[in-house]
């Protein structure tokens, strides 16, 4: 593999791991403006909303008890990250700069690891009442 293609391949695992993380961003956002939607309907139509709808407008379902929503987005990206300079290292090939792509490397895959375990593990958490 020559340099051009080193480059294009982290480029593209970039570019893919971003884009993943803005549709699921997109989706998220498409979620809440529905359920606001449902909501104003509701109260010109003089009716309380659904609690759950209250719940689906939260910027994080747990935030109100100090916990955060699962990283499995932030694993993603480091992932692809990670995976990347992996590719920049291993056909570095005796270049000054291999040794800074390990670092990177290891340090993204560090980060993805972590993000999965707590994305997965969920430490912390408690069970929502009624679920």
């Amino acid at each position: 593999m020559d340099r051009a293609e080193v480059i294009f391949i982290v480029l593209a695992l970039l570019l893919l791991a971003s884009g993943m993380q803005a549709w699921t961003s997109w989706l998220e956002h498409q979620r809440r403006t529905k359920a606001l939607d449902v909501m104003k309907a509701a109260y010109e139509a003089g009716r309380e909303p659904p609690p759950e709808l209250f719940e689906q407008v939260e910027a994080e379902p747990y935030a109100m008890l100090g916990l955060s929503k699962r990283p499995w987005g932030e694993a993603i990206v480091f992932g692809g990250v990670g995976v990347g300079f992996w590719i920049a290292y291993a056909t570095g090939a005796g270049d000054d700069r291999q040794q800074s792509f390990l670092i990177v490397a290891a340090l993204m895959t560090i980060f993805a690891i972590v993000c999965a375990a707590l994305a997965f593990f969920r430490p912390g958490q408690r069970p929502r009442d009624g679920q």
